[in-house]
């Protein structure tokens, strides 16, 4: 539970302190960032590959934004 907490907030503090015409492109930059370096950890720890750890986070982690981004749009939500 802790490890979601943390998770969430670098995005919950880009929403909060960036203007409101920025701020899902600055949130969505700041995630992608947090994802490579996370990627990047993880390989550096588990003696892996750099690379492809830091693609398989930033491209899951993509996609995963997109669809929840689209499905916010299926049902009516706006940012």
């Amino acid at each position: 539970m802790a490890a979601f907490t943390v998770g969430a907030l670098l995005p919950l503090l880009t929403i909060l302190l960036v203007p409101a015409d920025l701020r899902v492109w600055v949130t969505v930059a700041a995630v992608t960032a947090a994802l490579a370096l996370t990627g990047w950890l993880s390989a550096r720890f588990g003696y892996g590959s750099a690379r492809r750890a830091v693609l398989r986070n930033v491209v899951g982690g993509l996609l995963a934004m997109t669809v929840t981004h689209l499905v916010g749009q299926a049902v009516g939500t706006q940012v």
